[in-house]
């Protein structure tokens, strides 16, 4: 396929692009040594192949028979026939596999999606190890809307979810249509399953259901948080602190040697963001040629497999934009469990903006607010004290969706007010069922906070511990045979304290039943058997720029991440900052007029602006209807098509993402 993009230096590589996915990435980060390309390339895509008919047209060309050369020369003549036709048939070879596109049988199973009809999923064939050509292939599922403007088509944009561990064929099903539309239609939207999770195979479940699970987590700090005393820094609320993180890490070994022996655990190894990305190379070549660019979109840890990706192949690069950044290097090299205090550098920030428009909006929007104009300070102290209440007496309270009764724990409800900050549309009825609540009417907070059990098939669910499981992956290594190198309980509890006290007094523990980062000394042993693991640099110089977008308050990917990334990248990269945004990710808030051009104009044109931090103010509010909105962008008559497709883009994510605790 022509490269349809103008790579803003240089111009476009005229050096023909190898067949092989680490021809990109730098030679101590997994690329192969010099002599194994035709074993890595060459033996995985047989894995595609169905029939013998099928790989004589792949391979094409092979050496002559030896036995009849034999008889038809003297044996000097022979000798030297011999290695003519070697050295041409090899480099006949050589040549097809670095030109030639997946053999027939990489797609399979097109048909109309289940969920959306207008989408059409299957399965693309990639190599099942990219560092083992003995190992065959696996099938990666996909959901794919095609582009509604063929002439005009630019390529295949892949997208993540983020996660990890979320379904990209379910996120396609839910958010391909409206991005598209704001895309002008110039992209197939193409969503895929990482490896280990939904439908892509093998699948790796922990536990035999959903319903196992859940009980396995239930009552624990796995499942409702932790409950924060009023004063966790003394010895006392220290001890209480320790106290739970013990059950905490002691449920997480378990679920790590549930995982270690279930069944398809020698693919673990493969679940790493590093494989993802190399998938993400492979998949591009299948659908579009081996010219062609990567496009790509990633929210929250999709940046991460977007650094990931950008920076392994960064001469493959076509248009990748990243929203709600992590830090990637943090990521790559420091332990999962030291990563909350980087990235909840905003949270309070965004917490005391939901309280301020909350004071703003009043009692009549807002029933936490005792007057219209209340501070955010004074409606903190009464949450504050409704959180102290909680911690000294759990609530007993039936939940309608259950039904059944559970107690309602001050870790719960601090859980669900964190997520406000992280989906803020659903603050106005958060804050509503923590002022019932505190008048002693628990009905929408039990409805919120307590899930029905689990009453589906007992089937296993592929992925259930993905997001451990990856991060795990991707972070530094722990001696299997060294425990007493480990992080000790005393560690992870001074953790804890320590960002209580100087990161979130409020929140510091809520993020670990949705991000339920650490334990992975307890996943040692396969940790240390991920091939091809990349740990940066993040600094490439790109084929074309990427389009970066983060919120002034994310409470999860603050934008001092998002700031580093642009930093690192130099020319390769603009920042586009949407201010007065406490939520995470620019979609989970709405992305503003001024920020959905930003995606539109890169998308579509190329074009991004010319000063590496851009700012966009925010027309959504959070207690007042889009038309109500005073933000940084006027809405003239022509952005009408674009407001309706932002409006289209954030619902279907938050009915994507519902409100609530995970289940």
């Amino acid at each position: 396929m022509t490269d349809p993009l103008t790579p803003y230096q240089d111009g476009p590589s005229t050096e023909r692009r190898a067949a092989s996915p680490y021809t990109d990435a730098t030679e101590d980060q997994g690329a192969p040594a010099a002599g194994e390309h035709d074993r890595l390339i060459g033996g995985p895509a047989r894995g595609h192949i169905k029939d013998a008919e099928d790989e004589d047209e792949y391979y094409g060309v092979m050496p002559m028979s030896m036995s009849r050369i034999r008889s038809t020369a003297a044996k000097r003549r022979q000798q030297i026939l011999t290695l003519l036709l070697v050295l041409f048939a090899g480099a006949v070879i050589a040549l097809i596999v670095r030109n030639t596109k997946p053999p027939k049988g990489f797609t399979k199973g097109w048909r109309a999606c289940d969920v959306n009809k207008e989408l059409e999923c299957g399965f693309i064939s990639v190599p099942r190890d990219y560092f083992n050509a003995s190992a065959g292939s696996t099938d990666i599922a996909v959901a794919r809307l095609r582009a509604t403007d063929e002439r005009r088509r630019v390529g295949t944009l892949f997208i993540n979810p983020g996660g990890p561990g979320g379904s990209g064929v379910s996120f396609a099903n839910a958010i391909a249509k409206p991005l598209s539309q704001l895309l002008q239609g110039r992209y197939d939207i193409l969503g895929f399953d990482p490896r280990g999770v939904g439908k892509t195979a093998p699948a790796v479940s922990c536990f035999a259901s959903a319903a196992d699970r859940q009980i396995f987590q239930a009552n624990s700090p796995l499942s409702q948080s932790f409950n924060i005393p009023p004063d966790p820094t003394s010895p006392e609320g220290r001890a209480v602190i320790a106290l739970q993180m013990k059950e905490w890490m002691s449920g997480t070994k378990a679920q790590f040697e549930l995982c270690q022996n279930a069944k398809g655990s020698e693919d673990l190894i493969q679940m790493s963001t590093s494989t993802v990305a190399r998938d993400i190379d492979y998949m591009t070549t299948a659908l579009d040629g081996e010219d062609a660019t990567i496009n790509y979109f990633g929210i929250s840890y999709g940046t991460v497999l977007g650094s990931y990706l950008i920076n392994m192949f960064p001469k493959r690069v076509g248009r990748v934009a990243i929203d709600g950044v992590v830090h990637p290097e943090l990521w790559a090299t420091t332990p999962s469990h030291t990563w909350l205090n980087q990235w909840m550098n905003a949270t309070e920030l965004a917490f005391e903006y939901l309280l301020t428009m909350c004071g703003s909006a009043g009692p009549e929007l807002c029933p936490l607010a005792r007057t219209k104009g209340e501070t955010a300070a004074d409606i903190a102290v009464k949450i504050d004290n409704f959180l102290d209440d909680l911690y000294k007496e759990p609530i007993s309270a039936v939940a309608p969706n259950a039904p059944r009764t559970a107690l309602i724990t001050s870790g719960m409800a601090r859980a669900l007010l964190y997520s406000a900050t992280v989906s803020p549309k659903w603050w106005p009825r958060i804050a509503a069922a923590v002022a019932d609540a505190s008048k002693g009417n628990y009905t929408d907070l039990a409805q919120m906070t307590i899930h029905a059990m689990d009453t589906s098939a007992a089937k296993p669910v592929p992925g259930d511990n993905a997001r451990s499981i990856v991060a795990c992956l991707d972070s530094p290594p722990y001696n299997p045979d060294r425990p007493d190198t480990w992080p000790t309980l005393d560690d992870y509890t001074d953790a804890a304290v320590a960002r209580l006290k100087d990161v979130s007094p409020r929140f510091a523990m809520s993020p670990m039943i949705f991000d339920p980062d650490g334990g992975c000394q307890y996943l040692a042993q396969v940790v240390q058997k991920v091939p091809g693991k990349f740990t940066g640099p993040f600094n490439n110089t790109l084929r074309n720029r990427v389009l970066v977008v983060n919120g002034d308050m994310d409470p999860l990917t603050p934008l001092v991440s998002a700031r580093w990334v642009n930093d690192q990248l130099g020319d390769s990269a603009r920042l586009v900052i949407q201010q007065k945004t406490p939520a995470h990710t620019s979609f989970f808030f709405g992305p503003s007029l001024c920020t959905a051009r930003s995606y539109r104009r890169y998308f579509v044109s190329g074009l991004l602006p010319e000063a590496k931090e851009t700012l966009c103010g925010s027309d959504e509010m959070i207690f007042e209807t889009p038309s109500a909105a005073t933000g940084g962008s006027s809405t003239p008559l022509p952005d009408a098509e674009l407001r309706g497709v932002v409006a289209a883009l954030s619902k279907v994510l938050y009915d994507w993402a519902p409100i609530g605790l995970p289940a």
